[in-house]
């Protein structure tokens, strides 16, 4: 899994969903459920990909980008969270992947803050108040070039946390498969019920999600 021909398309691809995401594109790259599937189909897994990805954007329904929102950035974080799933392997892989994918997600949110700032100084008036068509462009691209250093660092350096994860951390993890699956999707059947209930004034939506949650960790802690 430290091979350049895995880990050059995983650093493109979370650059791109860094970009994707507000500068240029708006091809949904910067989604995890798509992010994620894709860096399956880099690692080889494209299975735990795609459920990996679904889970991050479960996490992540309920942060709605309107107005100066400071939210997660999950969509760069889906290609490390993949990785070290992929990397160690099992239910312990799998837990930790999604760990951090969360971890790096809350990371990428912190420095498209800084992104921000970054933007309102590129693009601040000058002395006269007056700009051109063409100097107005350069500073346009230089905020979207500025953007795709930051997701290209940010994606580098999550993919380097993954593979600083020691090997025998995963063995550590002491649920089984089943047992894991159910017991990350459980906040994304709460977020779920949340927005049921927000947008569909649904009172016992999140009960029933809720219910339902925990009902199937219990199944899969007796399986």
């Amino acid at each position: 899994m430290t091979d350049p021909e895995i880990l050059l398309p995983l650093l493109l691809l979370g650059t791109w969903a860094g970009v994707d995401g507000a500068s240029a594109g708006h091809f949904l790259i910067s989604r995890p459920l798509v992010s994620g599937t894709l860096a399956g189909w880099c690692t080889g897994t494209p299975s735990e990909g795609l459920m990996i990805g679904a889970l991050l954007e479960g996490y992540h329904l309920a942060d709605l980008p309107m107005g100066g929102a400071r939210l997660p950035e999950p969509g760069p974080a889906a290609g490390p969270a993949v990785l070290l799933a992929a990397r160690l392997g099992g239910p312990g892989g799998l837990a930790l992947g999604v760990a951090l994918g969360v971890l790096w997600s809350l990371a990428g949110g912190a420095t498209v803050r800084g992104q921000r700032r970054l933007n309102s100084w590129i693009m601040r008036p000058p002395g006269n108040g007056r700009l051109s068509g063409p100097a107005l462009s350069r500073r346009h691209w230089s905020c979207i070039g500025a953007d795709a250093l930051r997701s290209l660092l940010l994606t580098g350096c999550g993919l380097a946390a993954t593979l600083a994860v020691p090997d025998g951390l995963a063995a550590r993890w002491p649920l089984r498969e089943t047992t894991t699956w159910m017991l990350l999707a459980a906040p994304a059947l709460l977020v779920g019920g949340t927005l049921l209930r927000r947008w569909h004034r649904a009172p016992n939506a999140g009960a029933m999600l809720i219910a339902g949650a925990f009902a199937g960790i219990l199944l899969g802690l007796l399986r």
